[in-house]
């Protein structure tokens, strides 16, 4: 298995190499650690600076130098460019020289003058590194790709002096032309899918010219397709010999990513640069590109292949088309969907590729978790030809493919419990699809992943063994609530010996819009701590108030604990109306509920209260104990906020429900107003709004909102990414208070 692990630069170090210095005055700079690779077939070198340095030793060379048996030092010259001019030679190299004793840390680095000889074949160089001097005599090889011969050190700067350690050099190739290859995805954050995906990749590079210093620099254009992180890129870097740095820059100018990783990063892995039998060349890397953008917020690190010129050892053996499936949100209980996927053997020599296994792996919720939490079904479930018996190993002949089927039948719609089997905490609405009719790509969707292994990487030129398809897709609940949120305000907390406030009631109504009937359990008179599953009628109420676990805006959980406060055993969001428990609704049918508030002296109120409205239903109206329940277990967010005149509506922020990626959608609008009968109320003095997430807004508040007035705020959202979007706006006023706009929508 690849170790895929991300990449940064270590700290400073004395006396570094001149392209070292020069990149670590440029953020997210990673190198691409080339091993040097002897070329079996005449390379050019780089571009000479004119006619008079046009000499076979004209160009950029990787050296390796073997490190004394005393092991005094290791390390020694390393890359850069050297010039030619009749018998003379000159240049500059980059070195760097470290001491066993303390491992990590550079003893001599920089950047060497080169100054030498070259008579026929035979090679005299002298590099001085610092306070060091390495004299090096060698022969050039027929076809002046490599060099090789002995070297002696003076011992000035580090370790002690050498005489007759072997040193050769490869002639490393310009690293300019078309490119084409992959970045293989290898992140495997819970919330991303990026998990041995392979994305082609097309653009150029350029190399400047060799001016005999340590370093070129190198730029270009690279293109993905498909991939969801960046569209098309440009890239700055600089070569020497054949460690490569590129900078991957975002349109805007923005840093997003490294390709390769910096000399003597920690668990780094190795990446080649090394000619191809068809005269091109390689830039290959395990590990070798890391990238984080807006639209990949957790990054994805994984490996890049990139064919230089005609270069072909870039392409994959297998193909699986499409490259993702996204099935279409629908309710539970409806028939399933089905979609296809070709893997197709595209080994560009044409073997028979034996040993393949195929891997199909659910994950509804956050979770590996296989199969719904109240049926026991699964929610997707895949069948194929490509095996005789499943799970067991297959071979595909040259061009040869095989059909894998997907269905999807949801059975759940928000997991029960997605974060331990045996936990009690759930998952709230804005980490839940059931109101977000599109497709979400990270948990709770339900997810799952076709991974194509057995690949004998050995034959080439990447690592990749394992290739995947991601699978989503989204169950809604049938009943789906008029507002995902109330927001209740501050009322004054009751005590020991008074009574408190409470709220006028604020209604929400439930629809079905699933095309069967559902049935609402029933209520009940008393609550059991901690709830119970609601699989069969009796086990829980109908409709009642759970508590939350985690008091945060973006990460609130449930707490399958009913709200009765501990002093006045009565809750503090209590129903006044109940429309719906007991009902068998019709498709399209509505019921309505009511809720105040009414803070209770045993319940903390800082910080705010936030709960959840359970709605506990049996899908089938029967009460058969097979049928699932859907999944309406906590629809509807509470929220009461400490002490302020200010009012919203509507109460539940802004639901713009799904918006095509990149568009900005029509605006919402919220209405602010200074409540003149609340206790609290004074006039409130606006000192500005923070807009969180791909939201914008604009207001006609002015500085200062006197009680009894309003004004108005719209908003637009522009997703920058595909699946569920969620920001906020902070309202700040009256010298650091300040109220909170929920905002929600999905792109597609």
């Amino acid at each position: 298995m690849e170790r895929r692990t991300q990449f940064h630069a270590q700290g400073e170090k004395p006396r570094q190499p001149a392209w070292e210095i020069f990149l670590r005055r440029r953020s997210a700079m990673l190198v691409i650690l080339l091993a040097g690779v002897a070329l079996t077939s005449s390379c050019g070198t780089g571009a000479s600076n004119s006619s008079q340095h046009a000499g076979p030793l004209s160009g950029n060379w990787q050296f390796t130098m073997t490190p004394p048996p005393d092991n005094s030092f290791q390390g020694g010259i390393q890359g850069g460019f050297l010039l030619q001019s009749k018998g003379a030679v000159g240049g500059q190299v980059a070195y760097s020289i470290t001491l066993p004793s303390q491992p990590g840390t550079y003893c001599n680095s920089g950047s060497a003058t080169v100054t030498g000889t070259v008579n026929g074949q035979n090679v005299m160089l002298t590099a001085l590194a610092g306070s060091e001097t390495f004299a090096l005599t060698g022969t050039l090889s027929s076809n002046s790709s490599t060099m090789t011969g002995t070297y002696t050190s003076d011992g000035q700067g580090c370790g002690n002096a050498q005489t007759g350690l072997q040193w050769s050099a490869t002639s490393v190739p310009s690293v300019s032309g078309a490119v084409q290859g992959s970045f293989h995805s290898g992140q495997q954050s819970p919330t991303s899918s990026l998990v041995n995906e392979d994305f082609p990749v097309t653009g150029f590079l350029v190399q400047s010219p060799n001016i005999g210093a340590s370093s070129a620099t190198v730029t270009g254009t690279l293109n993905f397709q498909g991939y969801p992180c960046v569209d098309t890129a440009s890239v700055n870097g600089e070569i020497s010999g054949n460690s490569v740095i590129l900078d991957i820059i975002a349109a805007n100018g923005l840093s997003i990513g490294q390709i390769g990783a910096r000399p003597g990063t920690s668990g780094a892995k190795q990446v080649t640069f090394k000619s191809t039998a068809a005269g091109g060349s390689i830039l290959l890397g395990a590990n070798g590109y890391s990238l984080a953008t807006k639209q990949c917020l957790s990054g994805d690190i994984g490996n890049v292949c990139l064919g230089l010129g005609n270069a072909v050892a870039c392409s994959q053996p297998v193909t699986l088309s499409p490259a993702s499936i996204a099935f279409p949100a629908q309710f539970l209980g409806t028939p399933e969907t089905a979609q296809e996927i070709t893997l197709t053997n595209t080994d560009p020599s044409g073997r028979t590729l034996s040993g393949l296994q195929l891997t199909f792996q659910a994950q509804p919720g956050s979770q590996n978790y296989p199969l719904s939490d109240f049926d026991g079904l699964p929610n997707l479930v895949e069948q194929d030809n490509c095996a005789t018996t499943p799970g067991s190993t297959f071979s595909l002949t040259s061009q040869q493919s095989c059909t894998i089927k997907v269905s999807f039948s949801p059975q759940q719609s928000c997991p029960w419990i997605p974060t331990s089997l045996g936990g009690s905490i759930g998952t709230p609405p804005s980490q839940c699809p059931p109101f977000l009719p599109a497709l979400v790509s990270a948990p709770p969707a339900l997810t799952a992943t076709i991974s194509v292994s057995g690949v004998n990487s050995s034959t080439y030129a990447d690592t990749d063994t394992t290739f995947a398809v991601p699978i989503t897709g989204l169950g809604l609940s049938a009943l789906q609530p008029s507002t995902p949120e109330l927001d209740f305000g501050a009322e004054v907390q009751a005590t020991m010996s008074t009574p408190g406030e409470e709220s006028l009631p604020q209604s929400v109504t439930f629809t079905n819009r699933s095309n069967a009937p559902v049935q609402i359990l029933p209520s009940t008179s008393t609550c059991t701590n901690p709830l119970p599953r609601p699989v069969t009628p009796g086990s829980v109420s109908g409709l009642q108030v759970v508590l939350g676990n985690l008091i945060n805006s973006f990460n609130s959980t449930i707490s399958y604990v009913c709200d009765i406060d501990f002093i006045s055993h009565l809750a503090n969001f209590q129903i006044s109306n109940d429309g719906c428990s007991g009902k068998l609704l019709a498709p399209q049918q509505p019921c309505s509920v009511s809720v105040k508030y009414a803070p209770q002296p045993g319940t903390s109120q800082i910080p705010a209260l936030d709960d959840f409205l359970e709605l506990n239903t049996n899908r089938c109206g029967d009460g058969s104990p097979d049928c699932e329940v859907d999944s309406g277990r906590f629809p509807v967010e509470l929220k009461a906020n400490l002490p302020s005149p200010l009012r919203m509506s509507p109460g539940a922020g802004l639901d713009f429900g799904i918006q095509p990626k990149g568009q900005p959608s029509s605006p919402l609008t919220i209405t602010l107003s200074n409540d003149p009968k609340d206790p609290q109320s004074q006039t409130v003095n606006f000192t500005g709004n923070i807009v969180k997430g791909d939201f914008a807004e604009s207001d006609d508040c002015g500085t200062s909102l006197a009680p009894g007035s309003f004004c108005t705020m719209q908003i637009t959202f522009k997703p920058s990414v595909i699946g569920f979007d969620q920001g906020t706006i902070t309202i700040t006023y009256n010298g650091g208070q300040s109220q909170l706009v929920h905002l929600r929508g999905t792109g597609q």
